[in-house]
């Protein structure tokens, strides 16, 4: 009988202790489930299925890397993530097994489930961006281009919309060139572009023709071009325009094509040059939250929370900050007047999805249900 009660003692003071072992959501580890495909290698068996394993513990760590990046992230963020985590994703894998394998077609299929090291991550892509990038915004640049009655795929404007703002704390990305039914229609542009990650949209709309020259009876071995530009730049959350401008100027070369080119440089990057200002305004303009959401559990939970703050229109960019015991931590950036406010346009379109623990001006805590 002593010698049970002892037993019984030892495995009660082993439970709680495991208990204070913090695994998965509740501690620095997450198990993730992801898959993989490498090609068949049926002369090296042992190979391919090792190389399909790697593959899938690849997959897992950038599954979790991805809910760390911003919701407008930059190429050079997603280079980051490349660099300094997915290419060393072994070391962001405590354990892992594979939960199926088997040939499909001329591929091996591999499905592991992965304890991967969140917090590792997490802080591997905070320190990378504080210490090599400034917070930029992501702006992505469309045209229509046309010399004379021609459409031009040149993408002169866009060149010089990039050269215009250059400077300032945004990241350009390059767009579609537009057609006459999306210049008069542009709100499906702006979506591709919301889902692209672009917080704003450039649309440039640039015609050059030849100006005829006066019959003086002088010959001049130069043509001249004159471009006319209407440019603005529209919010990708609520189809606002924030900026617009307008410009008209010359180009003037030996080569008419060139003539043409020197135009729409000349005249695009005096219209971007305008709408910085109003820009950096419109950036500036959206208040700050702190927003912790608690009850999150899961890595596929957390990405089907920032799913939803990608919908509100509301939202201008938000950054997890951290993910540590089921609960994440955002920082938001919203055209919103008070925290309430924010919590009430979040209930009224998914009131099912939280419930409210409490808001104070240091912040807004939500259950996620």
């Amino acid at each position: 009988m002593k010698h049970f009660i002892i037993s019984l003692l030892a495995l009660s003071i082993f439970t709680a202790a495991c208990g204070s072992i913090r695994i998965g959501p509740k501690g620095e580890g997450e198990y993730v489930i992801a898959e993989s495909l490498v090609p068949y290698d049926e002369n090296n068996l042992r190979q391919m299925k090792k190389d399909g394993e790697l593959a899938a513990q690849k997959q897992a760590v950038e599954k979790v890397a991805g809910v760390f990046i911003s919701s407008t992230a930059t190429v050079d963020q997603a280079q980051l993530v490349e660099d300094k985590i997915t290419s060393k994703s072994a070391g962001f894998i405590r354990r892992s097994h594979t939960q199926k394998a088997y040939r499909k077609n001329d591929q091996w299929y591999t499905r592991i489930k992965a304890m991967v090291l969140v917090k590792d991550i997490g802080d591997v892509i905070k320190q990378s961006e504080s210490d090599a990038f400034a917070k930029k915004t992501t702006i992505l640049v469309a045209s229509r281009e046309t010399v004379g009655d021609e459409v031009s795929l040149k993408q002169d404007c866009k060149q010089a919309v990039y050269r215009a703002m250059k400077e300032q704390p945004f990241a350009l990305v390059n767009g579609d060139n537009l057609s006459q039914n999306n210049l008069e229609s542009p709100n499906q542009t702006i979506d591709k572009a919301r889902r692209d990650g672009a917080r704003f949209l450039i649309i440039a709309d640039v015609e050059t023709k030849p100006l005829t020259t006066l019959a003086t009876g002088l010959t001049s071995p130069f043509k001249t071009y004159r471009a006319s530009v209407n440019m603005k730049a529209v919010s990708t959350k609520n189809y606002e325009v924030v900026a617009e401008s307008s410009q008209q100027l010359s180009g003037l070369d030996p080569l008419e094509d060139i003539a043409a080119q020197k135009s729409i440089s000349a005249a695009c990057e005096a219209a971007a040059k305008q709408l910085v200002e109003p820009l950096n305004a419109s950036i500036n303009s959206a208040l700050k939250y702190n927003l912790r959401v608690e009850n999150v559990n899961n890595i596929e939970r957390l990405r089907q929370l920032q799913d939803i703050l990608k919908e509100l229109r509301e939202i201008e960019d938000f950054n997890l900050v951290k993910y540590s015991n089921s609960a994440a931590y955002f920082e938001i950036s919203a055209n919103i007047s008070s925290g309430e406010e924010l919590v009430a346009k979040i209930l009224r379109k998914y009131n099912q999805n939280f419930t409210v623990m409490s808001v104070t001006p240091q912040g807004i805590v939500l259950n996620f249900i």
